[in-house]
């Protein structure tokens, strides 16, 4: 008797009850109309068997009319499914059926398979991530811890630092020299006047 819960090829968790198929290398669960699973359910209740087209169109579609159309596209479904683009896991024997070749093995519940691995979609953004921020990290100059300067950084303020403070001081011997300047004329002007007036008293 078939269990609930099985896998295949240790990829595929297949749940009967719920109709879903966990697929442990994506991450990705699928939900299954049910007669795609009770034909999956029938081929892996007979592995390495031949299970005719006959068996198939009576168990699953009870000899419905132009359910031979509906076989064909319900097994290219499941070959999907599982990723069996070769056609290896479910062999076509023509005018005979069909064989399912994939390996069957038995777990207790689906949450216990899912913790196993992590998800190919997640795991590849992960690495992805991790590769740029080491490039990152060996890329770019680590910041000092002055403000969060880098060494070539710091080396620029000190120069341009270098550079207001020259500039401050020719402008500050700039304007002491033409202070000095201007008190010497005031000066002059000032005693010429002085010794004016005095000589024009004295004349007097």
């Amino acid at each position: 008797m078939q269990q609930s819960i099985f896998l295949i090829n240790n990829r595929f968790a297949v749940e009967k009850t719920k109709n879903e198929v966990w697929d442990k290398e994506k991450g990705e669960k699928h939900r299954l109309e049910p007669r795609l699973m009770k034909l999956l359910c029938l081929l892996t209740l007979h592995p390495a068997e031949v299970v005719t087209r006959e068996t198939m169109l009576k168990e699953i579609w009870d000899n419905y009319p132009g359910a031979n159309e509906g076989l064909n596209q319900a097994i290219s479904f499941l070959r999907k499914l599982l990723g069996d683009e070769q056609k290896e896991i479910i062999v076509t024997l023509p005018k005979k059926g069909y064989i399912f070749n994939g390996v069957i093995s038995h777990t207790s519940t689906v949450g216990a398979l899912k913790d196993k691995s992590i998800p190919l979609k997640f795991a590849l953004p992960l690495t992805a991530a991790l590769i740029v921020f080491i490039i990152a990290w060996n890329y770019y100059p680590r910041t000092s811890q002055s403000g969060g300067q880098t060494p070539e950084q710091l080396r620029i303020l000190s120069n341009i630092d270098a550079q207001r403070d020259s500039t401050r001081y020719n402008n500050d011997s700039t304007t002491f020299k033409n202070n000095d300047s201007i008190n010497f004329v005031h000066d002059d002007s000032v005693n010429f006047r002085h010794d004016s007036m005095h000589h024009a008293s004295i004349m007097k």
